[in-house]
């Protein structure tokens, strides 16, 4: 008897690429400025393992704006920077406080709730 488990292809950790990238990304994108809530919910819809995050970060100029980003794992990845740091790296470089966590399923309820991408419970 032959062995295929020579033919299957490699496990890949769950909320993971192959090629390391996390699931929630959404790839091939030249605009991602001012997209956060957008891509956040997408990314989390596609990677359900992915958590996503509202909350707010430090601005360009100094100000603290809204933003949400996807957490899973210990790490968290902006879909804005189209970057993966861990966690406490994350809230330490953009100065991250979160406000509201979304599972993919409580996301998409609060989307079609207020017919919008987000925030949904914040006052920023």
């Amino acid at each position: 008897m032959g062995n295929n488990s020579s033919k299957l292809p490699p496990l890949t950790a769950l909320g993971w690429c192959d090629d390391g990238m996390p699931t929630c990304r959404i790839p091939r994108l030249r605009n991602r400025e001012g997209r956060c809530y957008e891509l956040g919910l997408r990314g989390c819809l596609q990677a359900p393992e992915w958590e996503l995050v509202h909350g707010e970060c430090n601005g360009r100029n100094g100000t603290r704006i809204g933003h949400a980003w996807l957490e899973f794992d210990g790490e968290a990845y902006c879909p804005v920077l189209d970057e993966c740091l861990p966690i406490a790296v994350f809230k330490l470089r953009l100065g991250a406080v979160v406000h509201a966590r979304y599972t993919a399923d409580e996301a998409l309820f609060m989307k079609m709730r207020h017919r919008h991408m987000g925030p949904w419970n914040m006052k920023t």
